[in-house]
């Protein structure tokens, strides 16, 4: 036996071992999570889906718990959900997008798209809306109930909360005039710009904008009670999408399927360490994303897409009877996936 064989032996060899070592330890820890999960469920702490990824392989795919507040109609992975503020995702990464492609700056100012606006939008920076950086107030709940409504708003509206730049406050006046602005430059509406140009981009076949009562597969938020929510949102534009879909859109994020390294790091890199950027909050090391964190709620809808590149990890957790523990269940699933001791999820234990 030459040596040249004998080393490609003990190579194949080494690599099969860790390949099954890797496999036994992704089944271990597997069931694991799925026991974690059941419990959960059975306390009445976690109902919804999950997907967890090692290294590009899927190894937990779970639906528990109910599509409704019926109780008669069980989770598949089929199901859509709102997500929330992840939502807010698409419309940061479809200015950077425009900005690609020469039609907007993000240092132009907001008046340069709706010059009817009173003074202020000739203050505010694309950047402002992207940071939450504006000074614009929060949308009035109580009162907007639709895009015309805000609109209205915001035309009525004199003065900012602060003056850009110097201040910081997250709401979602931000993210509507975004979306307006991606409206108004490519003359679709956002929601057909995020299916056309964004979705199909990123191989997302079942996601929907703004569901509606017809729409079939899309998970009912519901509270402890078992009180369903209705559908409906103050301003549009909310994507609602499976746990696959969640992660594809993730893997865009991550490839850059849609935007270069250097607009993904604009969009990522909030202003300071305890603040929220377009995507959430993440960090690059040159042209590779890290970490990628974001969570969203709506309803009783909670949505969390966590990405470690470090770890080679992603965990995909979407619910619809919001407990305000998605963290919690993150941080179990790491250290189940670390081979460290985790907490069960109880009543106390959520928020």
């Amino acid at each position: 036996m030459n040596k040249h064989y004998k080393s490609t032996t003990v190579i194949f060899l080494i690599t099969f071992l860790t390949g099954l070592q890797t496999f036994a330890q992704n089944n271990r820890a597997a069931a694991l999570i799925n026991t974690f999960l059941e419990e959960a469920n059975r306390s009445g702490v976690f109902n919804g889906n999950i997907l967890i990824a090692d290294h590009g392989e899927v190894i937990v795919r779970k639906a528990i718990g109910y599509a409704d507040a019926s109780k008669n109609i069980p989770l598949t992975t089929s199901y859509r959900f709102h997500i929330g503020s992840v939502s807010k995702e698409f419309d940061a990464v479809g200015i950077m997008m425009l900005q690609e492609q020469g039609k907007l700056s993000i240092n132009d100012k907001v008046s340069k798209f709706f010059p009817e606006l009173h003074a202020w939008a000739k203050k505010i920076s694309v950047k402002n809306l992207l940071q939450y950086t504006s000074g614009l107030p929060d949308i009035k709940y109580q009162t907007v109930h639709s895009d015309a409504d805000n609109w209205k708003d915001l035309q009525r509206l004199q003065k900012l909360d602060f003056e850009p730049g110097i201040s910081y406050a997250y709401n979602n006046n931000n993210t509507f005039l975004r979306r307006q602005i991606i409206e108004k430059i490519t003359g679709i509406s956002f929601n057909q710009f995020v299916l056309q140009d964004m979705l199909k981009v990123a191989g997302i076949k079942n996601g929907v904008l703004d569901p509606s009562e017809t729409d079939s597969l899309i998970a009912r938020s519901f509270n402890n009670d078992f009180k369903q929510d209705g559908l409906e949102v103050p301003i549009s534009g909310w994507t609602c999408l499976t746990i696959d879909d969640l992660y594809k859109w993730s893997q865009c994020i991550n490839n850059f399927c849609l935007i270069n390294p250097a607009s993904t790091h604009k969009i990522i890199t909030p202003v300071s360490i305890d603040k929220q950027s377009g995507l959430g909050g993440g960090r690059m090391k040159g042209n590779r994303v890290i970490t990628h964190t974001h969570d969203g709620t709506a309803l009783h809808y909670q949505a969390l897409e966590l990405t470690d590149a470090t770890k080679g990890r992603a965990i995909i957790i979407l619910s619809n009877q919001r407990q305000g523990n998605v963290y919690d269940i993150a941080t179990a699933i790491q250290a189940i996936l670390d081979n460290k001791p985790y907490q069960a999820l109880s009543k106390n234990s959520s928020k």
